[in-house]
């Protein structure tokens, strides 16, 4: 099999990322795997939305619906009775993990 290679610079700022890669290279770490391993990770990541920020929103939105914060203007009547609010409580929360 053929070597692809890519000779790389690290400035200064990062001395800390190139002492822990000759760390590795030292302890017969396979340094080009690590690397391609992270990048790979990286783009990954940037092709999948981010369930966690999704996860957190859906939370937040959701204990907030339940603590009674917010008002429901959008409404037709406006008019919620004690019984309703459970059942629109329920609702909201169908609603909100259907969109997230």
């Amino acid at each position: 099999m053929s070597k692809r290679k890519l000779s790389i610079s690290i400035k200064r700022k990062y001395d800390d990322v190139y002492t822990f890669l000759n760390y590795l290279k030292d302890n017969k770490e396979n340094v080009s795997d690590y690397i391609c391993g992270l990048v790979e990770a990286d783009m990954n990541k940037k092709n999948k939305p981010d369930t966690f920020i999704q996860d957190e929103v859906r939370k937040v939105v959701i204990e907030t619906l339940l603590a009674g914060n917010l008002t429901l203007n959008q409404l037709a009547d406006n008019k919620v009775t004690h019984s309703n609010e459970d059942k629109q409580c329920s609702e909201d929360i169908d609603l909100l993990n259907q969109l997230f």
